[in-house]
């Protein structure tokens, strides 16, 4: 286990430089706290003005010439989200190894460390950080998200600290990287709230446009059949063409519902190992009539050589919703192009086909996908589903072809 310096008591901090009398050294400790307190209290419009404000603050309380905060991703990428420093080598938006920076202590213990002389470190001074710029200070807190670590703020020098840091600066810089956390929480409540309301008035519209034309069929024909003079035969009739105009309306509603849980994260996927060409069979044979009454057909070009890891029956379900669409929205007597290929350690299935020219779009309508849907929000429901597998739905639209494209994680080489 790596033994990290510790901390300066307060008291013992206060007493190590005599040259500054003890009122002086509280009254700037307290006017630190008073800086940092009225800094977390201050309403800040973007984020990047934000940690711009926390880390000249901070650089100035410290006493360290150069800060920075940083997201720390999954794959172990460093990311400056913003930095202040005299030093060119450092700008925002570079991204390093989180191996080759100090702040991976940071992250692997998940708590505040203070450097004061890196070099006297044995297992910091071959840092290639240290090799490279010699920054022998370094205070650094971890950023939570939510209980989840986003990043690190960390401030550093080309000087040592040969005092220390102390209790106090760790109280400091906890609190700053805290408040950090919090605003980026609130903004990220923020946007769920502004997409969530999208959604609720997309699905208004939905319903308005895709649910009341089959319920208002649907009782214009009761009101028919129940009519005195209306015969036998009619009333069969009359039944007959409630029946599929009732059955759309309880699809269109499953549909919705489905969307809803999907959306919320009520359902899971349930993770199998499959053939993507089997998946696409199964998801194809579902389709057989709309095709063959469409006098379409479809045409396989299978090159991937991985299993992939999904839930077979969501992702069957987002393919017969995007195979809806091309069917549908196809020229009679044409071919629907699905295609499967490894890309690294993923596999892509693409559904290509030609748009009929009752249903091209204009130049401004191309990037409107809503417009083309099976049942006003299919691409919705597919998008959900492709989300909660940690994938997203490519659409290409020139106008004359329209191509849908995703990736799914690949499991192991089949045979």
């Amino acid at each position: 286990m790596t033994h990290y310096p510790e901390f300066v008591e307060n008291r013992k901090y206060l007493e190590m430089d005599s040259s500054v009398p003890e009122r002086e050294q509280l009254w700037a400790m307290l006017n630190n706290l008073t800086r940092i307190h009225l800094l977390t209290a201050d309403k800040f419009n973007s984020f990047d003005s934000l940690i711009r404000e926390y880390l000249i603050s901070g650089c100035e309380v410290f006493g360290l010439e150069t800060g920075i905060v940083s997201e720390v991703t999954s794959a172990g990428n460093y990311i400056v989200k913003d930095v202040v420093s005299p030093l060119d080598v450092l700008e925002k938006g570079q991204e390093f190894a989180l191996e080759d920076t100090y702040c991976r202590e940071v992250i692997k213990s998940r708590t505040v460390l203070g450097f004061p002389e890196v070099g006297r470190l044995d297992y910091m001074n071959c840092h290639p950080v240290y090799q490279n710029l010699k920054l022998e200070a370094y205070l650094s807190a971890p950023i939570f998200v939510d209980g989840n670590l986003y990043g690190t703020l960390n401030f550093t020098s080309t000087q040592p600290r040969y005092k220390g840091f102390s209790s106090h600066e760790r109280d400091l810089i906890t609190l700053m990287a805290n408040a950090i956390g919090n605003f980026i929480l609130l903004r990220q409540k923020e946007a769920k709230l502004v997409n969530l309301n999208k959604r609720i008035k997309m699905f208004a519209g939905y319903v308005a446009h895709d649910l009341r034309n089959p319920i208002g069929s649907i009782i214009g024909l009761a009101q028919m059949g129940t009519k005195p003079t209306t015969t036998d035969k009619r009333r069969i009739s009359i039944l007959e063409k409630i029946l599929p105009t009732a059955t759309t309306a309880l699809e269109f509603v499953n549909s919705l519902l489905e969307n809803a849980a999907l959306s919320s994260g009520k359902i899971s996927p349930k993770l199998t190992i499959n053939n993507p060409a089997t998946l696409l069979q199964s998801a194809t044979t579902k389709v057989t009539a709309l095709l063959e009454e469409s006098h379409n057909s479809v045409e396989y070009n299978h090159t991937h050589t991985n299993m992939v890891s999904c839930d077979s029956d969501r992702i069957q379900q987002a393919l017969v919703n995007l195979l809806t669409n091309a069917a549908k929205y196809s020229p009679e007597n044409t071919s629907i192009q699905i295609a499967t290929y490894d890309s690294n350690d993923k596999t892509a299935i693409e559904i290509k086909n030609t748009i009929a020219a009752k249903h091209k779009l204009s130049a401004n309508e191309q990037h409107n996908t809503s417009v083309y849907g099976s049942t006003g929000f299919g691409l919705d429901i597919v998008n959900e589903i492709l989300d909660v597998h940690g994938s997203t739905l490519t659409i290409q639209n020139d106008g004359e072809t329209y191509t849908a494209l995703f990736y799914l994680q690949a499991a192991t080489p089949h045979k």
